[in-house]
């Protein structure tokens, strides 16, 4: 394989990894020597294990599930931790997650779940949820994690990430993983807040919130705005000519969005609506368009308004009611025929889908047993996909009215207090591709209270989406249907947690995945044509291990490791974008009275990209000081993001012509912001 000579060379490699563990070992020994206190702000990860039972864990189960028999290995991240770390995006936050790596190609963020990402399926083996709503449009089945996710993280209470397939309970899309972003509720008295943003290339993001709760009803609003000129200047040898400006594209990586967040909660009624919009200026020319040329943009919009209702028939029997209505929209823009030609042309892209559906599920608790079971159906308003130059008619004018429906359920057995065992399943039909159908087993064994060993199957799988079957572009117009068959994937995982004592717990996990029947994007090598088809499939396994600590007062800690071996079946060749190894440790530190220290140090091993090139290791620092004085209102952080300005690129897919997109060097961000309260005005009565 070529190498890249970008990065450091092995002995700097090594070098760089001693420190990192001689860093990790001794800021957890630190975290060992510390007394344990009760801390002001405590989160969900210093409790123990028996205690976290008490928490909204409900993504793994769909119900409030005791953490020892969740049937997977799941992390939860909450708001302060997001403060504390001065994450900017949800990709951010997610790279912080054991198993878990991310890539950045300019225009979007791409996740990596246990040594599987493939770059231009827009994240469509995740799924990603917004208080349980589905995010993932069904044009792409895109999950949006960068500055293209249309929450602001300010709203976020917690997020709950599940590790493994989920097909069993979410159906398809579920995977890798299932990212459950859980909103803050409104206060119990009416606030209001802004927030300011500074940070580098000229980017500025304002916030402004709020809460009312009064006479029964709650309420939060909130909007905000961002926006970013950019790197000014990036360089891509690739187009080192005359023609193409010398590789360098000339501020044409400006980014900007739009969020709006409302949610109205009365007894057991919640109502919530969402929009998001963000335009990206596109600077490495994707899929052979002009080099520097300003046309070159994307633009994704999502929409929703979710109404949900639960009521308890009993102690023992819960209802949970959902309608939805959900949009999306996209549009690009891909100028041909050279910048400065008489022969320049724009292609636009332009995508439309608004969808509608009901979810009603059922939780009976049965002595020391529960099911669950529900029924899904969706309805596609229309499914819209256009493809044209401007001033011509379109070559690709593709419209869709899709239809889903499933049921699943999932039964929770426990024999005795030691054992548990947990059946889970879904059955999917849609009128494009038919039915699919998903199962899941969970065995759990409870030694201890404090300790538990689980193995779990499962079963999941991805339906081609409308883009994958029927996108053509103007090389090969006629190609309309594809008759792509349903991915899947096969997992086995054996979990064991351990809580050490009050503030210290672990988790090792040991998982095989088969991946079946794989989707992918590739160019005819003749034609040069945008082909989608199914591969034989991919195979991996892994190990990872996790240690947290809390042992409070504003100390806190968490690292990883992730040893991981995908390779192409029926060869023994590495899958692209997936890393040998994935380091990871956040740690917080009491830095004055009022602020915390936050460090962060990322390790992402050798990858391949596409090409069969390899893409060396790179190894993060970043660094957040937050403070908050709770009386006056006042809130502020500083972070400053690849602190040892280290250079460092990560693997793109065949859409573009660079093999490794270069990420941003040192950055930096200031925020400040406000918090009133006022007193609730009562009616006489």
């Amino acid at each position: 394989m070529t190498k890249l000579r970008f990065a450091r060379n092995d002995v700097d490699r090594q070098n760089v990894w001693r420190r990192c563990v001689c860093v990790w070992l001794g800021v957890i020994l630190s975290l060992c020597g510390a007394h344990a206190q009760d801390a002001n702000v405590r989160d969900l990860t210093s409790l123990e294990i028996e205690d976290l039972a008490k928490a909204r864990l409900s993504t793994a189960s769909r119900h409030l599930d005791d953490p020892r028999k969740a049937p997977a290995a799941v992390t939860v991240i909450n708001h302060e931790e997001i403060v504390r770390y001065g994450w900017r995006t949800l990709a951010d936050l997610l790279r912080s997650v054991t198993g878990i790596h991310t890539a950045y190609d300019r225009t979007y963020s791409y996740v990596g779940v246990r040594g599987f990402l493939q770059s231009g399926d827009y994240n469509a083996r995740v799924l990603l949820l917004i208080d349980g709503h589905r995010l993932n449009d069904n044009i792409y089945d895109s999950a949006l994690i960068g500055t293209e996710f249309p929450l602001d993280l300010d709203l976020i209470d917690r997020v709950e990430i599940v590790r493994g397939p989920g097909s069993s309970l979410y159906g398809t899309d579920a995977e890798l993983a299932v990212i459950n972003v859980l909103t803050r509720r409104p206060d119990n008295q009416s606030t209001v807040e802004l927030s300011s943003q500074s940070q580098s290339f000229l980017g500025r993001t304002g916030r402004f919130s709020m809460s009312t709760h009064a006479m029964g009803t709650a309420m939060l609003l909130s909007g905000s705005m961002y926006r970013s000129s950019g790197v000014p200047k990036l360089f891509f040898p690739e187009y080192d000519t005359p023609d193409s400006n010398n590789g360098i594209a000339d501020h044409l990586d400006g980014d900007r969005f739009g969020h709006a967040f409302a949610a109205l909660t009365r007894g057991q009624l919640r109502v919530e609506a969402m929009y998001g919009s963000r335009k990206k200026i596109v600077p490495n020319a994707s899929y052979a368009t002009n080099f520097n040329d300003p046309d070159n943009r994307a633009t994704d919009t999502r929409a929703y308004v979710d109404a949900s209702y639960s009521h308890e028939f009993s102690a023992d029997t819960q209802l949970d009611l959902r309608a939805y209505y959900d949009a999306y929209r996209f549009r690009a823009s891909y100028p041909y025929g050279g910048t400065n030609s008489p022969d320049r042309s724009v292609q636009i892209n332009d995508a439309a889908a608004d969808w509608i559906g009901i979810e009603a599920i059922v939780g009976r608790r049965l002595g020391r047993n529960r099911v669950v079971g529900g029924v899904n159906g969706e309805y596609n308003l229309r499914v819209n996909q256009r493809n044209y130059y401007v001033n011509q008619p379109p070559f690709l004018n593709d419209n869709r009215q899709l239809t889903l429906a499933a049921i699943f359920g999932e039964a929770e057995i426990n024999p005795s207090s030691k054992f548990s065992v947990n059946l889970g399943g879904r059955a999917d039909w849609f009128s494009k591709f038919g039915n699919g159908l998903s199962p899941r087993v969970a065995l759990t064994y409870l030694p201890s209270a404090s300790t538990s060993v689980k193995y779990v199957f499962n079963r999941a799988f991805r339906t081609p989406d409308p883009y994958d079957e029927f996108y053509v572009d103007n090389l090969d117009a006629s190609e309309t249907s594809r008759s792509l068959q349903t991915e899947r994937i096969q997992t086995h995982s054996v979990i064991a947690e351990h809580s050490f004592n009050q503030w210290l717990r672990g988790m090792a996990v040991g998982f095989d995945n088969d991946l079946l029947r794989a989707i992918s994007e590739a160019n005819d090598p003749i034609t040069g044509a945008t082909l989608i088809k199914n591969g034989i499939g991919d195979q991996g396994h892994g190990l990872e291990l996790e240690m947290i600590a809390n042992p409070g007062d504003g100390w806190s800690g968490r690292a990883s490791y992730s040893l991981l071996r995908t390779r192409k079946k029926g060869s023994n060749s590495k899958v692209a974008n997936s890393p040998s190894g994935l380091g990871k440790l956040n740690a917080t530190i009491p830095a004055t009275n009022h602020g915390l220290l936050g460090v962060e140090l990322l390790y992402t091993g050798p990858q391949p990209n596409y090409l069969g090139q390899s893409i060396p290791f790179s190894f993060l620092t970043n660094v957040t000081i937050s403070t908050r004085f709770r009386r006056s209102g006042w809130s502020g952080s500083a972070s400053c993001y690849n602190l040892f300005d280290r250079r460092l690129a990560t693997p793109t897919g065949p859409e573009v012509l660079p093999a490794a997109t270069t990420q941003d060097g040192r950055t930096w961000r200031v925020t400040i912001g406000y918090k009133w309260h006022f007193e609730t005005a009562r009616s006489r009565p």
